[in-house]
């Protein structure tokens, strides 16, 4: 935006121009032409026309799509009072509507508050969730040009909000596991909310899981930046940041980040083909994952039997299978209840 001191006469010349600009914008047909003609005639009348007119597009340009929300905002007969006045060069009505679409865009506006308040307004907004053995495949409408919008999918069991903003994306997840596949647009980060962490990207491919123990992050393709966030009553501790590129993966709990370790990121979101795959996994953490499946837990019965390691892959429709399996892989019982769960006991 211009730096220059605008005094209030100077600021008059503004407003009108911006009246014209807002006019030249959102009138129809020959009502535009006639008010970029007039907008042309004025301009070359004297240098603080035209220096008025270069701030008017400065502050116009600012607000970047608003040209739609204004064209949304007055209804038929207003654009046609517009157009009319126009063609005849005058009118009251004409004159109130466009000096208040300059105020709007006016020093009041652009001196801080109204734009930010402008550009902080979502442009869209939704909660998605899953039921037990649902997922879901989402696209976003925030590609740029031709290009497709970010594509996301959700498993089983999970929550999350989606808000798109003028100059960001931002993703809060309640619960569960979203494999995010990010549009690239370096003019509107991608955020990811969880109760451990921030995660910020460009555009990449990677994977987030909460089950209510650590938040795992897992990176396929690109960069992302992991910004801890601190335990609850913890006393301002340094901003822990951690970088993740393509293969690599950390689990973050506790208001801390565990060693970045090399992994086989796509088994991460290996569920969406049908398939869970745990490399030394806590029972308990696998066990959140596997109830997901479940319309009855598999509950384990003790610390012991939580702390016990969980490698192998299974199938998701097969939980059946699964449970009989898992004392011949691990030192454990399993004693089906009355009520269709599982319970776990150390052997």
């Amino acid at each position: 935006m211009s730096s220059l001191t605008v005094g209030a006469p100077r600021e008059r010349l503004v407003e009108r121009a911006l009246a014209l600009i807002v006019e030249g914008e959102i009138a129809p047909g020959e009502a535009a032409q006639h008010s970029r003609l007039l907008l042309n005639q004025w301009r070359s009348k004297s240098p603080e026309h035209a220096a008025a007119l270069l701030e008017a597009r400065q502050r116009w340009n600012a607000l970047g799509g608003m040209a739609d929300d204004l064209r949304a905002h007055f209804d038929a007969p207003a654009t046609r009072m517009v157009a009319a006045a126009a063609t005849s060069g005058r009118g009251p009505q004409r004159r109130k509507l466009l000096l208040s679409i300059a105020g709007l865009l006016g020093t009041g506006v652009l001196a801080g508050r109204g734009l930010q308040w402008y550009l902080q307004q979502p442009v869209f907004h939704a909660a998605y969730s899953t039921r037990t053995a649902q997922m879901l495949k989402l696209a976003l409408a925030d590609g740029t040009a031709d290009a497709p919008g970010s594509q996301l999918d959700i498993a089983p069991r999970s929550a999350i909000d989606v808000t798109l903003y003028r100059q960001r994306r931002v993703v809060e997840m309640a619960r569960g596991e979203v494999r995010f596949e990010v549009a690239h647009d370096a003019a509107r980060p991608f955020q990811v909310l969880t109760r451990s962490a921030v995660i910020e990207v460009v555009g990449t491919v990677f994977s987030v899981r909460d089950r209510g123990g650590p938040v795992t992050v897992g990176v396929e393709r690109g960069h992302v930046r992991v910004r801890v966030r601190a335990r609850e009553g913890a006393e301002a501790p340094a901003v822990e940041i951690v970088d993740l590129r393509g293969g690599e993966l950390v689990e973050v709990q506790g208001g801390h980040a565990e060693a970045v370790r090399q992994a086989d990121t796509q088994a991460l979101s290996a569920w969406r083909d049908g398939w869970l795959v745990f490399d030394n996994t806590p029972l308990r953490d696998a066990l959140a994952v596997i109830n997901s499946y479940r319309p009855r837990p598999i509950v384990s019965s003790d610390a012991r039997t939580d702390a016990l390691r969980l490698s192998g892959r299974f199938r998701t429709d097969d939980s059946v299978g699964l449970v009989a399996l898992l004392p011949r892989i691990l030192p454990l019982t399993a004693v089906p209840q009355a009520d269709g769960s599982v319970a776990l006991q150390a052997r």
